[in-house]
């Protein structure tokens, strides 16, 4: 399965960094630790992209190679994340959203048009998700029910990319 990890844009704020970041030569400041985690955690035979779009824009090509899109925004990315969202439900993509807003406003996320939502905490709700995902359930909602992960015994982000 290929699957198109998207960072949704921050808007010109306390949160963008764009002074510092002119200062650094940088384009972003806060890369997409989050996703690369889920990457790391998510069936190692599916094949994965990763856009920042605060880097650049998805182009074409990823948006046709995607088989499923996932997203995680903070409640500061709201207006790209559901435009994203938009986006790839226009292009006929599923759709799984998780992360800070989609935790806080499962509700926002669902009315435009995500399949699934990963809520709470990604180490216990990913494998609820990818078990869903191998029966062919084509939407779903993963809570942990207060369940908190054990992290040290989880992949390091880096080691699946």
């Amino acid at each position: 399965m290929n699957i198109l990890l998207l960072y949704p844009l921050f808007p010109k704020s306390f949160w963008s960094f764009e002074k510092t970041l002119a200062l650094l030569n940088r384009k972003a400041m806060l890369p997409p630790l989050g996703l690369v985690t889920v990457a790391a955690i998510l069936p190692q035979e599916w094949e994965f992209k990763l856009v920042d779009r605060n880097v650049r824009e998805v182009n074409q090509a990823e948006w046709d190679w995607a088989d499923l899109v996932i997203l995680s925004a903070m409640i500061v990315q709201k207006e790209d994340l559901l435009e994203q969202i938009h986006e790839a439900k226009r292009r006929g993509k599923r759709v799984a959203v998780g992360g800070p807003y989609a935790t806080a406003l499962p509700h926002e996320v669902m009315e435009v048009g995500a399949d699934y939502l990963i809520l709470d905490e990604g180490e216990t709700t990913l494998p609820l998700f990818t078990r869903a995902i191998a029966r062919g359930d084509q939407s779903g909602i993963f809570r942990a029910n207060g369940e908190r992960p054990d992290v040290s015994h989880k992949p390091y982000a880096y080691s699946a990319v």
